[in-house]
């Protein structure tokens, strides 16, 4: 064999060698890209299911039993409650539609980008709705008339403060840095692969 056809040969494996090398890190980089998809869409799934559900509530659970009584007591309740109640569901509808911009087909600098905004936006969210809770809460007693400083109330307020405490704790403990944190995780995978 001449020189020419062995150079000729080595060029075309080369060629197979280097388009195998890119399939195969497409293939590795759908497999990666995978996860992060399935973590994203459980997360829009979650929030839109949380437009849903503070619709069924008030409508199935709280207007049959709410008694409109012309005192200062249920006026105050719903000054407290009404606010907080619209102010989440404002909340709950703009990290909907942050969530639905992030999407993998973009690059991965854009959806690193989109997932960030989120996770800032859910942390700021989660804080403020942990902060003014106890005010809509007092609100429903007061909307429901049930007697917040009284001795029978006492163990039903330790409970919720109880359960309240434990879900803030649950929440930025374990919950939402957790799942970005994977999520991050993930993604800078599908980028090292990239920039192979």
């Amino acid at each position: 064999m001449e020189l020419i056809e062995l150079q000729n040969i080595w060029q075309q494996y080369d060629k197979k060698l280097s388009e195998n090398t890119r399939l195969n890190k497409e293939i590795l980089k759908m497999m990666l890209k995978s996860k992060p998809e399935k973590r994203v869409t459980w997360i829009k799934l979650k929030a839109a299911f949380n437009l849903i559900l503070p619709i069924v509530i008030i409508l199935a659970m709280m207007v049959p039993r709410v008694e409109f009584r012309n005192e200062t007591s249920f006026y105050v309740g719903f000054l407290l409650f009404g606010p907080f109640a619209l102010l989440t569901y404002y909340w709950a509808i703009r990290y909907y539609l942050l969530i639905n911009k992030i999407d993998f087909n973009n690059s991965i600098a854009t959806t690193k980008k989109n997932i960030k905004e989120v996770e800032k936006y859910k942390i700021k969210m989660t804080k403020f709705g942990y902060l003014f809770s106890p005010f809509a809460m007092a609100g429903v007693f007061m909307i429901a008339n049930i007697p917040i400083l009284s001795k029978h109330s006492f163990l039903p307020i330790s409970l919720i403060i109880s359960v309240f405490i434990i879900s803030i704790y649950v929440t930025f403990k374990h919950s939402i840095f957790e799942r970005f944190k994977k999520i991050n995780m993930e993604i800078d995978e599908i980028e090292k692969l990239e920039k192979e």
